[in-house]
């Protein structure tokens, strides 16, 4: 997963590209096409966290469900005509 924990504070905060990430950011999630599952498409999905932010899961919520990332999960900033 490309999202970086960094220590802030008393506390730890997920960095995208060098800008921190809060709950209910709205980011942009790499996934497999249903129709075409070799085809890779960007969706829509919203960053929270279960729980504390040192010890809590990274959820992201798209239009198809829950997803819990994994180490190959690809996140990116969405584009101002993708907001």
């Amino acid at each position: 997963m490309n999202l970086e924990q960094r220590h802030e504070g008393s506390s730890f905060r997920h960095y995208l590209d060098d800008k921190p990430v809060h709950c209910g950011a709205s980011l942009m999630l790499l996934v497999r096409e249903s129709l075409y599952p070799k085809d890779w498409i960007w969706t829509h999905a919203r960053y929270e966290i279960a729980g504390n932010i040192s010890t809590g899961q990274v959820v992201l919520y798209c239009s198809f469900g829950r997803v819990i990332p994994t180490q190959d999960t690809l996140l990116r900033w969405p584009t101002e005509g993708e907001r």
